[in-house]
């Protein structure tokens, strides 16, 4: 703890991913009610560091330059950002040190003192019963805070610290997109996920199986039910109440049909009956809406990431209307929503060019889509950052209530006014074969979205091998290699397909001549998603093999990972007159031909045909889609 007993402390490293979550081809994602990666620590841990003596711990770090202050707390409950002058009495620190709580530049420096601890924490060092064996960092975005740093007393008598806390102790769950929300009568998903005591992503040599609780107001309801895959959901097949993170993973999905009335109540989600590990005390907490196409409920998105902004320049700003059962909402009587941002500088308009200044948008009738522009005038050029709370309201009178999150913008006032750098906005875990959005973004030094001069050619790549394939079209349907940010513009849509040989994680390569390039990483996994047929030969006259796998959603081969049966039909015309599927591959011994089971661990299901005297004949072999699986079909001519 950094208390006072001056323990020689070990600490661990934060290191988590922005939870996208990857959605069925239907769902299309936003950036809402995602979390952008935690801060990392750099330099001395403060448990490391002789508080006792020095009555102050300095903590450094480095952060997504998307997000905004920094906060602490050491009870997770109560945040504070540090005073950006800390109070140094008692410490040999120089007079005027500023604690540098903002990650513009892509990290933090601060100084936590007694008299701050005592003052703003309401912690007194010192005092046993006062000990800090816990700090926790976060950043703040418009898109909600970020991931948690999770620094831990390497002597507190915790499971999982010390020595092995790199080692998975929780379970934790999250309600996904949207986020603290859901529609009546709908599949939503949630994530499981395995972290260490201090909070690091993590695996686990065994697996790990669970079930989950649901309550409202304290009772336990039972009014819903579970699925481990999209499709069960939606053919209300297979029902489940138990969940396992398979050994060497650090996270399953969960899928839940919500029950199709409305609650005026929040649901609580906790993780409990696991198999190993501990489950997180801390509930997701879902409100259940009416998502019949009558309801009034909307929940709003905003589109792309545009949560910092630079002075004096006009920028677009997307926010979507959703329905509840997650689709976009083309109203016939547009609503209205009220904008009021906390610095008057701020202000909303109408046009392209920022001319007409506006404090409402109204959705157009059949259109979910608002687009409007913003601007932060300000006419001097020190080099610091504004922070703009943003408030978004239905308007009196409108036909529809909308659900939406108070918004943080950041507003660059330096002189950083030259495009520097490249981001890449988008999904980081996807599966193979699903077509995904991504933006190539242009940005200054501080990370803030800035348009460029002229027209910016950006190569796209991975930076491995055979990971799959960059589209300009939003069907995954035209190739392409390079996508070009208009002049005046600093997004560029572009699409990606994975289709990479073995899940893992990997990084995108995009870079442009003159910008510092980047290689985010991107989780690629490879769930199996249909049946396929191996090639058959069709040439008359022998006992041939008749292969049918399972595969991911790029039609590569997958080893089952369970048992996988289908009912299937084989004919031929004209008939032979004579059974002609076997069991073997001498064709001796007959097979049924309306049924096949790919085994857990199994590469195939083998069925053989005794194709003497074939020539001329069609084949026609269907294999029908089962739950979680599509079905696929074959046909030719023996020669």
């Amino acid at each position: 703890m950094m208390n006072v007993s001056g323990k020689n402390l070990i600490v661990f490293i934060l290191t988590v991913f922005a939870l996208t979550g990857c959605k069925e081809p239907e769902m299309q994602l936003s950036t809402l009610g995602k979390k952008l990666p935690a801060p990392s620590l750099k330099g001395g841990s403060p448990f490391d560091q002789d508080f006792d003596s020095q009555n102050y711990a300095r903590v450094q770090g480095n952060c997504d330059t998307r997000v905004g202050t920094i906060l602490v707390s050491f009870d997770k409950s109560v945040w504070h950002q540090p005073p950006s002058s800390p109070d140094l009495t008692d410490t040999t620190l120089s007079a005027g040190l500023a604690n540098d709580s903002d990650c513009a530049d892509g990290s933090f420096d601060i100084y936590l003192t007694k008299n701050d601890l005592q003052n703003i924490w309401g912690i007194s060092t010192g005092s046993s019963g006062s000990d800090v064996d816990y700090i926790y960092i976060k950043g703040s975005s418009v898109i909600g805070d970020t991931e948690t740093l999770t620094l831990v007393d390497g002597d507190a008598n915790n499971p999982g610290t010390g020595t092995n806390s790199g080692v998975a102790a929780l379970v934790v769950l999250e309600k996904n997109w949207p986020r603290g929300f859901a529609g009546s009568d709908q599949c939503s998903s949630f994530m499981a996920f395995l972290n260490t005591e201090n909070g690091q992503r993590a695996t686990h040599t065994t697996d790990v199986s669970f079930k989950l609780s649901k309550t409202v107001a304290g009772s336990t309801y039972s009014g819903i039910t579970a699925y481990k895959n999209w499709s069960d959901c939606h053919s209300d097949s297979n029902i489940t109440d138990t969940f396992t993170i398979p050994a060497g993973s650090d996270y399953t999905e969960i899928i839940y049909r919500f029950p199709s009335t409305p609650l005026d109540a929040v649901l609580n989600f906790k993780i409990i009956n696991t198999s190993a590990l501990r489950a997180s005390t801390t509930a997701a907490a879902v409100t259940l809406r009416n998502s019949e196409a009558s309801s009034t409920y909307r929940w709003l998105s905003l589109e792309e990431h545009m949560f910092q902004i630079y002075k004096n320049i006009c920028y677009p700003i997307r926010l979507r209307s959703n329905n509840f059962n997650n689709s976009p909402a083309y109203d016939q009587f547009g609503g209205t929503l009220d904008l009021v941002a906390s610095d008057a500088r701020m202000k909303f308009y109408t046009d392209a060019s920022c001319g007409t200044v506006t404090s409402s948008y109204t959705f157009s009738s059949y259109n979910s889509l608002i687009v409007g522009y913003v601007k932060f005038s300000e006419a001097s050029s020190t080099d610091t950052m504004a922070s703009v709370n943003l408030t978004i309201t239905g308007a009196t009178g409108n036909t529809y209530y909308y659900d939406a999150v108070p918004l943080n913008f950041r507003v660059d006032l330096s002189s950083k006014s030259i495009a520097a750098k490249l981001d890449f906005w988008g999904p980081r875990d996807i599966a193979n074969g699903y077509c995904n959005a991504y933006n190539v973004v242009t940005m200054n030094a501080n990370g803030t979205m800035l348009p460029v001069n002229g027209a910016l050619t950006v190569n796209l790549a991975t930076q491995e091998s055979n990971l799959g394939q960059f589209y300009a079209d939003e069907s995954c349907a035209t190739p392409t290699t390079t996508a070009v940010v208009a002049k005046n513009t600093a997004l560029k849509k572009v699409y990606f397909r994975a289709g990479a040989a073995n899940a893992g994680t990997y990084h995108f390569n995009v870079n442009a001549s003159g910008l510092t390039n980047h290689t985010p990483i991107v989780n690629i996994r490879t769930p199996i998603t249909q049946f396929k047929i191996v090639p058959i030969d069709m040439t008359a006259g022998a006992c041939k093999a008749i292969s049918i796998g399972v595969a991911d959603g790029a039609g590569i081969f997958r080893i089952a990972d369970q048992t996988y049966s289908a009912p299937i039909s084989i004919s031929i015309t004209p008939t032979p007159g004579s059974n002609v599927i076997f069991a073997d591959p001498s064709c001796s011994v007959a097979a049924s031909s309306n049924y096949i089971t790919v085994g857990s661990g199994m590469g195939a299901a083998v069925l053989y045909i005794q194709t003497a005297g074939l020539n001329g004949k069609m084949l026609d072999l269907t294999v029908s889609a089962v739950a979680g699986v599509s079905g696929s079909a074959f046909n030719g001519t023996f020669q």
